[in-house]
């Protein structure tokens, strides 16, 4: 049974590698954004606008849902999109526990 469910999810990364779109994100990447963002928020908070078409760009330059695209401007969870990312890049084995 656990094998299966393995097996299952390493299929789930396969097809996630195969029909990612766009760059890969990496650290550098989540910086820069987070850093715009925050800039924004400083210069003004209601900038609504501006920080819609940063979600957008990293939804589809990095092929990120909305959700992850707005934790990365609020600087949340970047290490999990990370990671997640990383491993779908480079199909990473699941280890049976």
């Amino acid at each position: 049974m656990a094998k299966e469910k393995i097996d299952r999810a390493q299929l789930r990364i396969d097809e996630e590698n195969a029909n990612h779109t766009g760059e890969w994100l990496t650290q550098e990447v989540c910086e820069y954004y987070r850093e715009q963002a925050a800039s924004i928020n400083e210069y003004d908070p209601q900038d609504v606008l501006r920080h819609r078409e940063m979600r957008l760009e990293l939804q589809e330059k990095y092929g990120l849902t909305e959700i992850e695209a707005i934790n990365i401007l609020n600087g949340n969870n970047i290490g999990d999109y990370l990671l997640k990312y990383r491993r779908i890049m480079n199909r990473e084995k699941l280890i049976e526990k």
